[in-house]
C-alpha cells in the first residue's frame, strides 16, 4: 500500500512537474511575447514621442513664424498708417496751397478788373476832359470851381476862423449841398467866437479889419444852406436868432430862395421841430428888414403854409407880441430893393463889399 502510494505520488509529482514545465514554458512564451510587445510599445512610444517633439517643434516654429509675421504686419500697418497720414497732410497742404493760389488768382483777377475799370474811368474822364477842353470850356471851368469850392470848405472845416478870409469868396459861388456838413462841423468847433475889432498899427505891421466870425458862418448858412440849417437840430436855434442880421445883406433873389427853402423845411413830413417858432422868427426878421413889404414873399408863404395853418399861427403869435407885420397888413411892393427882372436873372449874391483881412 505504501509502495502504491509512493508510486502514485511519484506519478503525481512527475505529472505535476510536467505540468509545471508546461506552464513555465507558457509563462516564458508569454513573457517573450510580453517583452516583444513591450519592445514594440517602447518603439511606438519613442516614435510618438519623436512625432510629438516634431509637432511641438513645428508648432513652436509656426508660433514663432506667426509672431514674426504679426510683428512684420504690425510694423507694416504702422508704417502704412504713417505713410497714409503723411500723404493725407501733403494732400491737405496741397489743397490749401491750391485754395490759396486760387484765391490769389481771384484777387489778382479782381485787381485786374478793378484796374481795368479804373483805367476805363480814367480813359472816359480823359475823353470827357478833352471834349470839355475843346468843346465845353465853360463846363470844365465850372467843374474846377466846384472842386476848388469843396477845397475851401475843407479848409474852413480844418481852420474855422479862416471863414473871415474865405467867406466872401464863397458867398459869390454856387455851392453843392454836401458841403453843408463841412461848414456845420467848422461852426460847431467854435460856438462862441468874439468879434474882432479893427486894429491898424502900421509901425508894427499890424493891419486887421473888424470881423465877426459867427456872422460869417450865418451868412454862409443863409446864402447856401437855408433849408438844411432850418432842419438841423444843432444849429437851428442860433440860425433863427440871426435871421435879422443876415437879411440886411441879402438881395431879392437871396430872400426868395430862403423863403422857398423855409417852406420846404416846414412842410417836410419828417420835420419834428417847433415850426411855428421858426416861422415866427422869420416873419419878425422880415418885418424889420428892407423886405417888409415884398409881395412875392407873401405869395410864397401863403401858397405853401396856409393850408397847414402854420402861417396863421405864426401871425397870431406875432400879434400877441404886439408885432404888426407889414407884409400882411400894409401895402406891399413887387420887390425889396431890386426889380423883378433882377430876381430872375441875377444869381444869389451878397450886397456887401469883398473884404480881404489879415492878421
Amino acid at each position: 500500500m505504501d509502495c502504491f502510494m509512493t508510486h502514485a505520488d511519484s506519478l503525481w509529482a512527475k505529472a505535476l512537474e510536467l505540468h509545471t514545465d508546461s506552464l513555465q514554458s507558457k509563462v516564458d512564451s508569454l513573457q517573450a511575447k510580453l517583452d516583444a510587445l513591450q519592445g514594440k510599445t517602447d518603439f511606438l512610444s519613442n516614435v510618438i514621442e519623436t512625432a510629438n517633439d516634431g509637432v511641438s517643434n513645428q508648432l513652436s516654429a509656426t508660433n514663432n513664424l506667426l509672431a514674426l509675421v504679426g510683428v512684420i504686419v504690425t510694423i507694416a500697418a504702422i508704417w502704412l498708417g504713417v505713410l497714409i497720414e503723411k500723404r493725407k497732410r501733403q494732400i491737405e497742404k496741397m489743397a490749401e496751397t491750391i485754395d490759396t493760389k486760387k484765391k490769389a488768382v481771384e484777387d489778382l483777377a479782381a485787381i485786374v478788373d478793378d484796374k481795368k475799370e479804373k483805367v476805363d474811368i480814367i480813359a472816359k474822364a480823359t475823353e470827357d476832359l478833352d471834349k470839355k477842353i475843346h468843346g465845353d470850356i465853360t463846363g470844365l471851368y465850372n467843374d474846377l470851381r466846384k472842386e476848388e469850392t469843396k477845397t475851401l470848405f475843407q479848409r474852413i472845416a480844418k481852420e474855422p476862423l479862416d471863414i473871415d478870409n474865405l467867406g466872401p469868396i464863397l458867398l459869390a459861388r454856387e455851392v453843392e449841398p454836401e458841403n453843408f456838413l463841412l461848414l456845420k462841423q467848422a461852426f460847431l468847433k467854435v460856438p462862441e467866437i468874439p468879434v474882432v475889432e479893427d486894429k491898424i498899427d502900421l509901425e508894427n505891421g499890424v493891419f486887421r479889419i473888424k470881423s465877426d466870425t459867427n456872422h460869417s458862418f450865418m451868412l454862409q448858412f443863409f446864402q447856401h444852406f437855408f433849408y438844411q440849417s432850418v432842419k438841423d437840430d444843432d444849429i437851428r436855434q442860433t440860425f433863427v436868432d440871426n435871421f435879422k442880421n443876415v437879411f440886411d445883406n441879402a438881395f431879392d433873389s437871396d430872400i426868395v430862395r430862403a423863403t422857398e427853402g423855409l417852406c420846404k423845411a416846414l412842410t417836410d413830413a419828417d420835420s419834428k421841430f417847433d415850426k411855428v417858432y421858426v416861422l415866427k422868427g422869420f416873419l419878425k426878421a422880415i418885418n424889420t428888414s428892407k423886405f417888409e413889404n415884398f409881395a412875392l414873399l407873401r405869395k410864397i408863404l401863403e401858397e405853401n403854409l396856409s393850408e397847414q395853418g402854420l402861417l396863421q399861427l405864426a401871425i397870431e403869435r406875432c400879434e400877441a407880441d404886439n408885432i404888426t407885420l407889414s407884409l400882411f397888413k400894409g401895402k406891399t411892393s413887387e420887390s425889396g430893393q431890386s426889380t423883378s427882372q433882377e430876381i430872375n436873372n441875377v444869381p444869389g449874391t451878397w450886397a456887401q463889399p469883398h473884404k480881404e483881412s489879415s492878421v
